[in-house]
């Protein structure tokens, strides 16, 4: 089976937006395993990457940490000396090149993911994910040019009700926890509408509209389709006991924190 290079990134804007059954839906089609969350590792990633552009890359780039810190001129002045002279050079930010850096990322990724994938089945391989920002994004589009993404967002009320009735993910109840989820959906939603690339998908659109769906493969270019109700049937889940309902302080306060971005995304 070929080795297809275009990763699918599902990336939602909150816990409980919908980017598991968009996972399944996508997975449903044979063509991609979307893998499930990697607990923050893509931020981690997308900050390792940063840190090695910065440190091989010339002396006149800036970068939010500072200017290049040449470590790749260092290395091929490495290699053009004598072993004899390596270290009386200025070696303190020698680093392989940030392009062999990257595609050793990339086949990392193939190893754990593409390969697993394959193996399963399926010509291609995604991950889905609930906390990378757009700064990720961006990284993961650099690292992977021919990748995929999807912006998934959904009604915060919706998200914070759900969020509610799963006991806050193991966060206290209160002021500050409510605070943490509407900040995360406000920065990433606000963000998914600036991306320069990808699509973004409102959740209660994707589950409502056939054309939307047909539209988000034909984007992830995959021929497949899954059954025609399957956003209706799949109905895998991790179900709530739970079933309180958001109270007036808590909508109240929602309301003065993402009205604006709500707003922006046709909620209201």
């Amino acid at each position: 089976m070929m080795n297809d290079s275009r990763p699918v990134f599902v990336l939602s804007s909150s816990w409980r937006s919908g980017s598991t059954l968009l996972q399944r839906f996508i997975t449903a089609t044979g063509e991609v395993l979307v893998w499930g969350e990697t607990g923050g590792a893509l931020n981690a990633l997308a900050d390792a990457l940063a840190g090695w552009e910065q440190i091989t890359a010339d002396s006149t780039r800036r970068f939010p940490g500072g200017i290049g810190g040449k470590g790749e001129a260092a290395y091929n002045k490495l290699v053009a000396a004598p072993r004899a002279e390596h270290a009386g050079l200025w070696i303190a930010n020698l680093s392989p090149p940030y392009s062999d850096i990257a595609a050793e990322l990339r086949a990392m990724f193939d190893t754990l993911y593409g390969q697993r994938a394959r193996s399963l089945g399926y010509p291609r391989y995604g991950i889905k994910e609930t906390r990378c920002d757009l700064a990720t994004a961006r990284q993961l589009h650099g690292l992977f040019p021919d990748a995929r993404f999807i912006f998934l967002v959904r009604d915060p009320f919706d998200v914070m009700l759900s969020l509610k009735r799963r006991n806050w993910m193991g966060r206290e109840p209160g002021h500050a926890t409510l605070k943490y989820y509407a900040d995360h959906w406000r920065v990433r939603s606000l963000q998914f509408r600036q991306a320069d690339f990808g699509l973004a998908v409102r959740y209660e659109d994707f589950i409502a509209d056939a054309a939307l769906q047909d539209r988000i493969l034909d984007y992830l270019g995959i021929a497949a389709r899954p059954p025609a109700d399957f956003t209706r049937t799949s109905q895998v889940d991790w179900r709530a006991a739970n079933q309180s309902r958001l109270d007036a302080w808590e909508r109240a306060r929602l309301r003065y924190w993402l009205s604006d971005e709500m707003k922006q995304w046709g909620y209201t």
